[in-house]
């Protein structure tokens, strides 16, 4: 059975998406009415360890 695409590439991707999500502050709320996703308000200490650690 072959397919049509390469699934290597695909989890490669998919992999590499999550870590570029999971690198910034994301702050992901789940409640019973739905799934609220937002970004934390960036301190003046993270934002001295990001410009640090690039």
């Amino acid at each position: 059975m072959k397919l049509k695409f390469n699934l290597k590439e695909k989890i490669t991707d998919a992999a590499e998406h999550i870590y570029d999500i999971a690198k910034k502050d994301v702050v992901v709320n789940v409640q019973k009415t739905g799934l609220k996703i937002s970004e934390a308000r960036p301190t003046k200490h993270t934002i001295k360890w990001r410009v640090k650690n690039h």
